[in-house]
């Protein structure tokens, strides 16, 4: 039996569900001690997300006991598990732009910003990058968010009050983490502001016991948490079993967004425009097309075409397809469906027309995509 150690500073339902499968499988004793170590814990393995080097340094023989880090870069008996920030960020900004939003909001990063690897240590960085990228602002508070709260609760909230109702609105409010999302709907509501007509928010979580049961049920990142669980317990068995594992940054990244009422709204002035769009966003499981959009934006297919290239800078059924991609990844990752189920809920006549048509976006067939958001390469 291996004995693995669990020191996670933010503990996640979904990464622990997957740890303790595949310990049960692979004949691993799980022992979880939050962030606090006990001094000279021994055993065979590590798995940590947020703890530094010297907070890990009190294990007994840390030198020779294999680690699996989200945070360190690797090193000797240390190897990296870490979100792609960059492909998070882009998922998330372009679905916000897809709805119309021009206005984007977080909270800074409770560190300074820093780059790992080439890539944004924080998702609000990677986010700032993305958008500029897109043309648009990141809107952030100057004063240290978490620090503020921390030291005077009321204090701070008052100051994030402030801070909301100084931004115009309607605006997407990206948070980065779980933890304020109770705060932030409770300033929210001491502003009398409506979520989502007035306020659009989304949570970088894969946590569905938080976002289902917020004040309002919030949309969040989809996927996450499960390829980073399967990818950490597959690198940690390969080196207490003694195999030679490269140096290099292994990256995880999202399936998709799922959507929740916390984002069911459209910051979109053409009234036709809207129309088409709320008609994709509620029928994209149904077999339909450009042409059922114009009809019921009441203009003509060209027109409408004109409308989306406008405003989103890609054609209705290339926004369609978008639509459609997101939700069989997010099947494709979190269910066990087979193709031909997951093309009857996301428009499509039969699992050929679905993997042609995902084939032809991201070069791979879906079964392959699944298996590799379960499995790390060997």
């Amino acid at each position: 039996m291996k004995h693995v150690l669990c020191a996670l500073r933010e503990p996640n339902e979904v990464l622990l569900n997957h740890i303790y499968e595949f310990g049960r499988l692979h004949g691993w004793s799980v022992e979880c001690c939050g962030e606090k170590i006990p001094r000279r814990w021994f055993g065979d393995g590590v798995l940590s997300d947020y703890l530094t080097q010297k907070e890990l340094s009190v294990i007994d023989r840390f030198e020779q006991t294999p680690v699996v880090s989200r945070i360190l870069l690797p090193r000797r008996n240390i190897r990296t598990v870490r979100p792609d920030t960059e492909r998070i960020a882009s998922m998330i900004a372009d679905y916000f732009i897809g709805k119309g939003f021009t206005r984007f909001v977080t909270t800074p990063p409770s560190v300074p910003a820093s780059m790992l690897d080439g890539k944004p240590r924080h998702i609000q960085t990677a986010l700032k990058l993305a958008l500029a990228e897109r043309n648009f602002a990141l809107i952030q508070p100057k004063f240290a968010f978490d620090s503020e709260l921390q030291k005077d609760y009321r204090h701070g909230s008052e100051k994030l009050r402030d801070f909301f109702g100084s931004i115009e609105r309607p605006f997407a409010l990206i948070l980065p983490s779980p933890r304020r999302l109770a705060l932030v709907y409770r300033i929210l509501d001491d502003l009398c502001v409506r979520v989502p007509e007035e306020v659009a928010v989304m949570v970088n979580t894969d946590n569905p016991m938080i976002t289902e049961n917020a004040a309002v049920p919030t949309s969040c990142i989809s996927g996450e948490f499960g390829e980073l669980a399967s990818k950490m317990v597959e690198l940690l068995e390969r080196m207490m079993a003694g195999e030679p594992v490269p140096e290099r940054m292994v990256y995880s990244t999202s399936a998709g967004v799922i959507s929740r009422r916390s984002t069911d709204t459209l910051a979109v002035a053409d009234l036709r425009l809207a129309r088409a769009v709320s008609f994709f966003l509620q029928n994209y499981m149904n077999l339909i097309g450009v042409e059922d959009a114009a009809g019921v934006a009441g203009v003509s297919r060209g027109m409408l075409i004109r409308l989306f290239r406008n405003h989103f800078g890609k054609s209705p059924s290339r926004f369609l397809l978008e639509i459609r991609l997101n939700q069989i990844r997010h099947l494709l990752d979190s269910t066990d469906l087979t193709l031909a189920e997951i093309a009857r809920r996301c428009g499509y006549g039969s699992d050929m027309a679905l993997s042609l048509a995902f084939r032809r976006e991201t070069g791979i067939p879906p079964g392959e995509y699944r298996n590799s958001r379960r499995h790390m390469e060997p």
